[in-house]
């Protein structure tokens, strides 16, 4: 059985989710659900400190990027020693967790031994989230489980789509993806809200989340304002 790196929350998840919890031997410093992969050891750590205000955690990332570093750390020894056939890491974003770029450097350094295969997951969309589950689970040789996995999400999607054509009304939903500098959420969330019942207000779905002034927020008079900061938890979100 190969043994399973994810570098990612959402890999993690997918990787779990195609049944290979089991194999999975290290994770990043965010992957927390399904919550037994806490005792996994955490093989990347952010070059910033990450507590504050998003306007100063956003502050500290540019001046990373000013300087043109990697935003986050690999562990390149400690990865080495887990041996891993497979590691799952993104190119989507540098800022949302450890690069592409950074794996690659980390595995550069081994000596000796099969280099591990690097699944590179980078989802504009919906459909690219669900492409990705199927090359996971390729990479695990295990095409049939991202088939029926895929399978088993769209029917539960159909479903909510169904009953979401029942509502009397489509409230508008602004959903905000980071809130000092505000950002709205594009990528697959448009969908997700048009799926939902809801009339989207910002960002395009496929297209990377744009930066939006406060003076359009509220000129837009949304309905329901979906808040959730990339990495921030519920009980620091609501702070």
């Amino acid at each position: 059985m190969k043994k399973i790196v994810s570098l990612l929350p959402s890999a993690t998840e997918i990787v779990c989710a195609l049944g290979f919890e089991p194999q999975l031997v290290g994770r990043s410093h965010e992957c927390d659900y399904p919550p037994a992969v806490a005792r996994l050891p955490a093989l990347t750590s952010p070059k910033f400190n990450p507590e504050g205000s998003s306007a100063e955690v956003d502050d500290r990332v540019k001046k990373i990027l000013a300087d043109a570093l990697s935003v986050y750390r690999v562990d390149a020894e400690k990865l080495r020693g887990l041996a891993p056939g497979v590691i799952v890491t993104q190119s989507q974003c540098d800022v949302c967790a450890v690069s592409l770029r950074d794996v690659e450097t980390a595995v550069a350094q081994w000596v000796g031994g099969a280099p591990p295969k690097i699944v590179s997951l980078a989802p504009f969309g919906l459909p690219d989230v669900f492409a990705d589950m199927e090359r996971v689970a390729a990479a695990l040789d295990a095409p049939d489980r991202g088939t029926q996995l895929i399978e088993r999400l769209r029917q539960r999607m159909a479903a909510i789509k169904d009953r979401a054509r029942q509502a009397p009304s489509r409230p508008g939903v602004a959903c905000i993806e980071w809130i000092e500098p505000l950002m709205a959420a594009g990528n697959w969330m448009p969908d997700l809200v048009a799926m939902a019942g809801g009339r989207n207000l910002f960002g395009t779905a496929g297209q990377h989340s744009p930066w939006m002034k406060f003076e359009d927020l509220t000129a837009a008079d949304p309905d329901v304002i979906l808040i959730m900061p990339c990495g921030f938890n519920l009980e620091r979100t609501a702070a």
